[in-house]
């Protein structure tokens, strides 16, 4: 996936919301789900919307992508998932 847009009109105390998730093979699933928005930027790790939504795998590659969009000042709001760790079984006490 690759989209060039060069600018975006996203009104300007609209914040950026960042999800950063552990896979290219997630962001894609993810950018594939979304329905009510249209893709200004993007590769295979990072994919940018034109509502401000940014679903990514590389938090560096967002942030240059964010900066050719004009979007490098903007406040983030932060989400991200990893993978659940498996808890540990509880030890015998005795």
């Amino acid at each position: 996936m690759r989209a060039e847009g060069t600018s975006c009109d996203l009104p300007a105390n609209v914040p950026v919301s960042l999800i950063v998730l552990q896979s290219e093979r997630k962001v894609q699933e993810l950018a594939a789900s979304v329905r009510n928005a249209s893709i200004v930027r993007g590769d295979r790790e990072t994919v940018i919307f034109d509502d401000g939504r940014v679903i990514t795998a590389d938090v560096s590659a967002a942030g240059d992508h964010l900066n050719e969009l004009g979007w490098g000042n903007r406040r983030i709001e932060f989400a991200v998932s990893f993978p659940r760790r498996r808890r540990l079984p509880k030890r015998a006490v005795g």
